[in-house]
């Protein structure tokens, strides 16, 4: 009798081990996966309401359909900005955010992309990492508009409905704001963009 229970506790504890060995190997295939498929930039231009194949409207299961090598971080979409607690689903390419997809409040549709790798382009050649005056350049007639709720500091593409952010404050900032006015032309030109908006 005693020899049966000691027969059934060594295959309880090799049968564990063998499980745990399993999942590990799983997760190590899954990573290793990760690092072999790249994410491919080219494939992924920054368009009028879309970036590449992922559009606005989408969900974002079938976003994340469209691409690979890329992990997924959570966070809040008050971070880049909006307000009302959505989250914001953030995907790093080696540690480096690539882009974010903020889902409308409650649901599964996205409702903004957030561009932030400089690898990423738009179709007129600019990056969410240019500065104001690479900005400029395309845009003559640019101003820059301050939100008077965190202090950034913001450019629009009305006809293409982009926005390039820029993390300011009364410091640093880009333009020169009298109490009467919410924008200013541009005096800081060598400020980078701190991610550009797709809406």
């Amino acid at each position: 009798m005693k020899a049966i229970s000691i027969i059934l506790i060594s295959l309880l504890v090799f049968g564990c081990n063998t499980k745990t060995d399993k999942n590990e190997d799983n997760q190590s295939l899954e990573l290793k996966k990760g690092k072999l498929t790249k994410f491919k930039f080219s494939e992924f231009q920054i368009e009028k309401s879309r970036l590449g194949p992922i559009k606005i409207g989408m969900s974002i299961k079938d976003a994340e359909n469209q691409f690979s090598g890329l992990t997924r971080k959570k966070d809040q979409a008050i971070n880049f900005g909006f307000g009302g607690g959505s989250p914001a689903y953030l995907y790093y390419l080696n540690n480096e955010i690539v882009f974010g997809l903020i889902p409308k409040l409650g649901t599964d549709e996205i409702l903004s992309i957030i561009t932030v790798h400089p690898e990423l382009k738009t179709l007129n050649g600019l990056n969410p990492k240019s500065t104001v005056k690479q900005i400029f350049e395309k845009y003559p007639d640019m101003m820059v508009y301050k939100n008077l709720m965190n202090g950034w500091e913001y450019f629009n593409d009305e006809e293409m409905d982009w926005t390039f952010v820029f993390i300011t404050n009364g410091k640093n900032q880009i333009g020169v704001y009298p109490r009467t006015e919410k924008f200013s032309e541009p005096k800081k030109l060598a400020t980078k963009s701190s991610w550009l908006t797709i809406k």
